[in-house]
């Protein structure tokens, strides 16, 4: 019988928040010690980390650790952001492999990131293991990181988010068994979790209709369906109202769909960038993305409207496809233009997911980035919502 619990607390002291939490977990899931331990915390623990880390082992009685910090934290029914925050779960399963894992590339003649992650998932006795993956997002290149697990040997299913912070110093920390790094990756492997099911939800809506990319230089798209991209952009963002291109260039989005053949612009057929910058001399708009001409895009309204309504639809094909059956316990990674400051109120998607699935343990944290395993293999994606869900 699997057993989890998740333990939350505010104290400003991390010591007395760590054992809180700790305590809090072990009680719901009636358990003395755990398999695994998942912990993350705001930015005002950040300094304490390994001192934290240490602490949830001895209150745990677990070494099979891993963790990260986040501009905010959430758990089933509350979710912290700016404050002293820290969450912890704990879980005893059954038939379900797990292993913890931390690292970071010490030198620069040392084996990268990537290829350290490929060689540990490719060690875990498990074919297609599922793993929870915290990348620092500040001084990792995650494209690498994804490209290179899409061709791990095991092929694992991955989901996580990018470590940050509040955004006031571009710090985060890694918490693995045994160590805790400023510049690192951690995880946990799951072997087994056969029966889970996973939904993306954007915080944007497609303005108009798709558009095709009819001339490209190198990142520039320089003319869509023919017009000049940067005069396209204008033209529909001030239909939305915005008359200040900076303005605009925050809230309207770019949409690439995963098929341009059937391009679909919800949940997790989609990635949005934000616009790089302009390039005037072309009358083009600057892109993170490789972009082909003959692809196809949308302009994307990001609102809290747009965002609270694909929510709700996220968590209703979720309930479509399970039915009345409640989740044995789920992970959250949201993005950090999410949450109470897209909303302007608390709680807005722990409480959409509480009143929608019913009452289970959960736990994750705001990051500056989220990944995930879909169809079309792993991906990157940003200003997203990443609700993944265990079931027995």
């Amino acid at each position: 019988m699997i057993q989890i619990g998740v333990g939350l607390s505010q104290q400003k002291e991390a010591v007395s928040a760590v054992r809180e939490a700790s305590k809090m977990a072990l009680n719901q899931a009636k358990i003395q010690n755990a398999d695994w331990v998942l912990v993350f915390l705001t930015t005002a623990h950040i300094p304490h980390a390994e001192q934290i880390r240490q602490t949830v082992e001895i209150e745990t009685q677990c070494h099979n650790i891993a963790g990260c910090s986040g501009s905010g934290i959430l758990t089933h029914n509350e979710e912290i952001i700016g404050n002293f925050g820290l969450a912890v779960m704990v879980g005893e399963c059954p038939g379900m492999e797990s292993k913890a894992f931390i690292h970071r590339q010490e030198y620069q003649n040392s084996p990268s990131i990537s290829q350290q992650l490929k060689e540990t998932l490719e060690s875990f006795d498990a074919p297609s293991p599922l793993v929870l993956l915290f990348v620092d997002a500040y001084h990792q290149w995650p494209y690498n990181i994804v490209n290179t697990l899409n061709y791990v040997r095991t092929k694992p299913r991955v989901f996580g988010a990018g470590a940050c912070d509040d955004g006031s110093r571009q710090h985060s920390v890694a918490i693995g068994p045994g160590s805790t790094f400023t510049d690192g990756v951690s995880g946990l492997c799951f072997g087994g979790a056969n029966n889970y099911i996973i939904g993306v939800t954007q915080s944007c809506t497609p303005i108009g209709e798709p558009l095709f990319i009819t001339k490209v230089e190198e990142n520039v798209i320089v003319t869509l369906d023919g017009y000049p991209a940067l005069e396209v952009f204008a033209t529909l963002a001030s239909k939305q109202g915005f008359q200040d291109f900076d303005t605009a260039a925050q809230q309207v989005l770019i949409g690439f769909p995963l098929n341009k053949d059937e391009p679909v612009f919800t949940g997790e057929s989609c990635l949005v960038r934000q616009l790089d910058g302009i390039d005037v001399s072309n009358q083009g708009l600057v892109v993170s993305e490789i972009v082909e001409e003959g692809g196809v895009l949308s302009l994307m309204l990001r609102s809290p409207v747009t965002a609270e309504h694909d929510l709700h639809q996220m968590l209703g094909r979720i309930k479509t496809a399970k039915g009345d059956e409640t989740p044995v316990f789920g992970i959250y990674l949201n993005c950090s233009a999410r949450g109470e400051a897209l909303y302007g109120r608390p709680n807005v998607d722990t409480e959409a997911i509480r009143d929608s699935l019913g009452e289970f343990p959960i736990i994750g944290f705001s990051g500056g980035f989220e990944l995930a395993t879909v169809p079309a293999g792993l991906q990157l994606y940003s200003y997203t919502g990443v609700l993944v869900l265990f079931y027995t």
